[in-house]
């Protein structure tokens, strides 16, 4: 493998893993489509790191935290907050798509095939990831 596909163009964060945990739950368990599977990632992960949500009103976000720790998918809450497209933009184009595809998902699909809990792997997945991102980084 080349060089490109060994580190990331940025460095991995636990949002990153996060997303794509929730991605992977969403298309093995609820067996969403892949762009709603990217959405509901993506929106899990900004429920979960958010401080607090401007532009929304207290009890939608409250409402939404309750569906994530619920697991509520009774109607898809979650595309008032992540697309396929912002997935794509701030988390596979980050890293550069050729690392997300060939390294960061076949990783993250390993660890959940394992069985691992997310706690288990998201950084024990990241470390080596980002000391090779900091090691190729211009100086």
């Amino acid at each position: 493998m080349g060089k490109a596909q060994q580190s990331p163009q940025k460095e991995i964060r636990r949002f990153d893993v996060f997303a794509e945990w929730n991605r992977l739950k969403a298309r093995t368990q609820q067996h969403f489509a892949a762009a709603d599977a990217q959405a509901y990632g993506l929106a899990v992960a900004k429920i979960v790191a958010a401080r607090k949500f401007t532009g929304h009103r207290s009890e939608q976000v409250r409402d939404w935290k309750r569906r994530v720790r619920q697991e509520d998918f009774t109607e898809p809450w979650w595309t008032r907050l992540g697309s396929a497209a912002e997935f794509e933009e701030k988390i596979v184009a980050r890293m550069g798509k050729s690392f997300y595809h060939q390294v960061f998902q076949p990783a993250v699909r390993r660890a959940w095939k394992a069985g691992q809990d997310y706690e288990q792997v998201r950084d024990a997945l990241r470390a080596p990831w980002n000391a090779a991102c900091i090691r190729d980084m211009p100086d």
